[in-house]
């Protein structure tokens, strides 16, 4: 097998695993507007979310334990009920809001950019080319919003509820601006002759 039937392949496994594990719902469109392409195909995708993460010190990714994760709008109510679930003595809890990401194959370098011209358009400024091999061409689509604020530390919450209330704003406003660039990028996908 080479070339177009390699990419081919792997487009047939991407999207058997996509019907077993299934996609966010502010997301599924998309996805599935992508996969309908001939030139295209999602690997991984995240619509965003807000987290409550507890991590023995930054940079220990492997180590953390996710407290709560939304991949909606979320309530201070909500999120002072899951950090009374929080009881790592040593570690730190975290509240993060992280925007929408997604990993596309795509057939070729030109596709690639051809994506990513509509994508960037679309307000999806981190999005950029994560490796080029043989089989494909993979392109991550991210956006710029992101925050992660420290709550907690050594079990001891020091936010305050006021201040509670403003991040959560804030987390929530990352995700409306998120879902408004997906929304951005599916039209401009659903409307360009380049990637048809």
């Amino acid at each position: 097998m080479h070339g177009r039937g390699i990419f081919e392949a792997e487009k047939r496994r991407a999207l058997e695993r996509l019907h077993k594990e299934g996609a966010d719902d502010d997301i599924a469109g998309l996805i599935e507007l992508l996969n309908g392409f001939d030139d295209y195909f999602t690997t991984s995708s995240c619509s965003g979310r807000v987290i409550l993460i507890s991590i023995p010190e930054i940079g220990a990714k492997e180590e953390a334990e996710f407290i709560a994760k939304w991949h909606r709008k979320v309530s201070k109510d909500e999120v002072l009920k899951a950090m009374g679930t929080w009881k790592d003595a040593d570690g730190e809890l975290w509240l993060m809001s992280q925007s929408p990401i997604l990993h596309v194959s795509c057939a070729s370098i030109e596709k690639a950019k051809q994506l990513l011209s509509l994508a960037i358009a679309s307000g999806f400024k981190y999005s950029g080319i994560k490796s080029i091999t043989m089989k494909r061409v993979m392109v991550e689509i991210m956006s710029t919003e992101r925050m992660d604020v420290p709550v907690g530390k050594g079990g001891v919450i020091f936010c305050s509820e006021p201040y509670l209330d403003f991040i959560v704003s804030k987390a929530n406003l990352t995700l409306e601006r998120g879902r408004s660039k997906l929304n951005r990028l599916y039209y401009r996908l659903l409307t360009s002759q380049s990637i048809h």
